[in-house]
């Protein structure tokens, strides 16, 4: 009887403890498909108010191409700083920097851009634990709309 007793006190105490760990590790999941949207959600922001720098694109979405402008310099400013990697943040500032007409990386902001979504498609793929991308600077390109 005794060795009955013990047997469900190990059993429902191990119940217990695969019952409490499931739960973690189903809250934990949860929480990284959160923070990866949010973050995915942050970075489509970025890089939509980002194509204001590009010829040809002036015309979508938004008709203004200097109030995408400014709404990127805005977000790298204020919102990048809180939520991006440092890569991305260090990668952005040179961004601005390609298209200062005195910068030294003047003319280089479509290499600049790859390593952008490069450094991005990175930390998201972190997020899940996922391999890092196989993308190089060269299949990701800012065409010109006609």
């Amino acid at each position: 009887m005794e060795t009955f007793l013990n047997f469900l006190t190990v059993f429902g105490l191990g119940s217990v403890i695969t019952v409490f760990i499931t739960h973690k590790l189903k809250q934990s999941s949860e929480s990284k498909i959160k923070m990866r949207e949010l973050k995915e959600n942050q970075y489509k922001s970025l890089l939509n108010n980002l194509m204001g720098f590009f010829e040809g694109w002036e015309d979508y979405a938004v008709a203004d191409k200097k109030a995408r402008k400014k709404q990127f310099l805005w977000e790298v400013y204020t919102s990048v700083p809180v939520y991006a990697s440092d890569v991305v943040i260090r990668l952005c500032y040179e961004f601005i920097e390609s298209h200062n007409k005195e910068g030294k990386l003047k003319g280089e902001s479509n290499k600049i851009y790859s390593k952008i979504v490069i450094a991005m498609r990175m930390e998201l793929n972190k997020i899940y634990g996922q391999p890092d991308t196989t993308l190089s600077e060269k299949d990701i390109k800012v065409l010109k709309v006609d």
